[in-house]
């Protein structure tokens, strides 16, 4: 890739619970959740590799919601850890980016879930 950006955005406020979870996490309970997803591309598109707002709106989507209802993430059972929440957010970047013209690519896609917890995709 010619072009790499970074975006990232800071205190997603997200509630969700673990069925099954031996633990508390088995609990409604809520994180500040940061997301910063890696964007490359050969060629620009409007003098940009993508334009932030798009990437940062995937990620505003989950501002305040109970992540346990979202149809998506709890497809088939799943339940919405960290890493599952970031193979949909994953997805949902996929569906923004494949509409540009310049083919940007997800190269990278960190979920933190607090401070000393962070999943890290790389599609």
């Amino acid at each position: 890739m010619r072009y790499e950006v970074r975006v990232r955005v800071d205190d997603v406020a997200a509630a969700h619970r673990l069925p099954g979870d031996a633990g508390a996490c088995a609990l409604l309970h809520g994180h500040n959740w940061a997301f910063e997803a890696t964007v490359g591309a050969d060629a620009l598109h409007g003098d940009m590799v993508v334009d932030f707002r798009a990437v940062k709106a995937v990620f505003k989507a989950l501002d305040h919601t109970c992540l346990n209802d979202d149809a998506e993430i709890c497809a088939d059972g799943h339940r919405p850890t960290a890493e599952r929440i970031a193979e949909v957010v994953a997805a949902r970047l996929a569906r923004v980016l494949e509409a540009l013209p310049n083919r940007p690519r997800l190269l990278r896609l960190s979920v933190r879930e607090t401070t000393r917890n962070e999943v890290v995709l790389t599609p």
